[in-house]
């Protein structure tokens, strides 16, 4: 196995092998969380400081070989505005954008604070501080940013393509509740309790749906169901996505490959790390099928004939 997916594997098992809540642990006051988010930061620290050389770096510390460093940007919302637009932290300038002004570190933790699983985060780099949750609320699949990003950084560039990479489809109507839901009564309020405490918005707007329910499951079903309107499906976004590549003006037709396991996959969990096999097994079978061959063959065609002004 390539030495930098027993890499993944091992930062995956660290960080996800003990959940708080199913360990019998109801977390309180400043660490309302499942999973221990300090494993979390302290990982990330790690692989930029072997990288860089300075586990601090910030997202502005842009190299002088710019021209050989790969513009990024990760996504997160605004805990106490969850339906205000997406903050993205960028690693470069473009049109009317600059570079964040947050460490590395702290973009990555703010894109991966989803409610329940790791503390929000508070940035203060630009102040007053901000907390921040995980972007997947709403902006599960950033591929409609991705272009608008890509022509603020080449507002020159005529032609684009885009490759999207999912995390595979889930069950149609599926609310997975866990097995922290089945725990006991204590967990499954404990739950509710820190949605409410993440997103404080959407508990003025959308609480009184659920409040008056009777404590248990029933009550965290709806609060789910709700919640689940709130993000975006990655599939409606990659309709549109599509439509737009395809569009009858062929000036704005563009090249786009999305490849997603459209069975199994997108049921495992954010926290089942233990399923690695499982994942490999589904997905190997996926890049096996004809239209997936095809796709990829184009896709490596397209990348490989692009010149330094396509992107």
């Amino acid at each position: 196995m390539d030495e930098s997916i027993d890499a993944y594997l091992e930062l995956s098992e660290g960080v996800f092998k003990v959940d708080q809540v199913l360990a019998g642990h109801i977390p309180v006051g400043d660490n309302r969380c499942r999973f221990d988010y300090n494993i979390l930061e302290g990982a990330i620290k790690n692989i930029i400081g072997r990288k860089l050389g300075d586990e601090d770096r910030l997202m502005n510390a842009i190299p002088k070989t710019v021209d050989k460093t790969c513009p990024t940007f990760v996504v997160a919302k605004m805990a106490a505005d969850i339906n205000a637009l997406p903050t993205i932290f960028r690693t470069y300038r473009g049109v009317q954008v600059q570079p964040s002004k947050c460490a590395i570190w702290e973009a990555v933790r703010a894109t991966s604070a989803a409610p329940t699983f790791f503390k929000p985060i508070s940035i203060d780099r630009p102040r007053p501080a901000i907390t921040y949750v995980d972007g997947g609320m709403g902006y599960n699949n950033p591929s409609e940013l991705a272009l608008s990003e890509a022509r603020r950084i080449w507002p020159k560039c005529t032609e684009f393509g885009l490759v999207s990479i999912g995390s595979g489809r889930p069950k149609a109507n599926s609310i997975q509740l866990g097995e922290a839901a089945e725990a006991s009564p204590e967990v499954r309020q404990f739950i509710i309790e820190e949605i409410k405490t993440y997103l404080p918005n959407f508990v003025k707007q959308g609480w009184k749906i659920a409040k008056n329910l009777t404590p248990g499951v029933r009550a965290l079903i709806e609060m789910s169901s709700a919640l689940a309107k709130l993000a975006s499906n990655s599939n409606d976004v990659h309709q549109r996505v599509q439509r737009a590549s395809r569009s009858t003006e062929m000036d704005k037709q563009f090249p786009y490959f999305r490849f997603n396991v459209p069975r199994d996959v997108g049921d495992i969990g954010l926290g089942d790390w233990n399923k690695s096999e499982e994942l490999a097994a589904y997905t190997n079978s996926y890049m096996k099928e004809c239209e997936t061959e095809e796709q990829r063959g184009l896709c490596v065609k397209f990348l490989l004939s692009a010149s330094p002004s396509r992107t």
